[in-house]
């Protein structure tokens, strides 16, 4: 019987009455009373529309229970034997159905196995790039010598109390280098040339420090010696010429080695 064909197809899924129950909202137990073959519990409409639910949800073709289950009850008459086989066919084609969802399982298990290869992929990938990172050399950063300061550069916020206290707490320089400090009381010119090559002049006002480094030697050239105090490695050198007369001083590590003046 046709109700029987519907246990049997539904109990091959391995979905019992209870999931179906429970998903399409029917009582339990009218479920079980179709597979039964009992019917007259219901109203035709009810049991109709039940059966057309249960029909879906074990994917057979709803009019094709409906049709059986109204020859069931003699509503319509059986079909010839030529419309029972081909009935029989298509009531078998039904059953492919547990076919097409292995079918659906295996193409997501695929589908997951590939997606898995390639997360690995791309993991195995991100961590070469990484491990290229890190066996990049460093970036080199050149060393740039401290140039002087241009004369428009020059610092004019001293106080006019001139350069007394740096006297007390000078500048600790570099041991392998000279440092040779320049403080200014007044305007003047001074040109400075550090181991015969970089130069540097300008006209200082008033009240400024400046500082150069050379490796073995100064030559510094004042237009007003008076007006500027010389420091080498945070000694005081002393004064370099006279009032008024330009002067040029040869300075090692030494101190002043020649003085000579100047036509300017």
């Amino acid at each position: 019987m046709f109700y029987e064909e519907l246990k049997k197809h539904r109990e091959s899924l391995g979905i019992s009455l209870e999931q179906i129950s429970n998903k399409i909202k029917i009582s339990k137990s009218v479920l079980a009373a179709f597979e039964a073959g009992e019917f007259s519990g219901l109203p035709e409409t009810y049991v109709r529309l039940f059966l057309k639910a249960y029909a879906i949800e074990i994917e057979l073709d709803p009019k094709k229970v409906l049709r059986d289950y109204e020859i069931f009850i003699g509503k319509v008459q059986e079909e010839t034997e030529p419309e029972k086989r081909d009935s029989t066919n298509s009531f078998l084609s039904q059953k492919t159905g547990p076919v097409v969802e292995t079918v659906k399982k295996r193409n997501v298990a695929a589908i997951t196995v590939v997606l898995v290869v390639l997360i690995f992929l791309i993991s195995i990938l991100k961590q070469v790039l990484m491990e290229e990172e890190k066996n990049k050399p460093a970036p080199v950063n050149p060393v740039t010598e401290k140039l002087p300061v241009p004369i428009e550069d020059v610092d004019t916020t001293a106080t006019t109390e001139g350069p007394i206290e740096e006297k007390t707490n000078p500048v600790t320089p570099a041991p392998e280098k000279l440092t040779l400090l320049i403080t200014t009381s007044d305007t003047c010119w001074v040109r400075v040339i550090t181991d015969g090559k970089d130069t540097t002049e300008a006209n200082y006002q008033p009240n400024i420090r400046k500082e150069w480094k050379a490796e073995t030697q100064f030559d510094v050239r004042v237009g007003r010696p008076t007006k500027v105090e010389l420091w080498l490695n945070n000694k005081a050198l002393g004064p370099i010429g006279n009032a008024g007369i330009p002067t040029r001083a040869i300075i090692t590590k030494d101190g002043i080695i020649r003085s000579t003046l100047l036509n300017r």
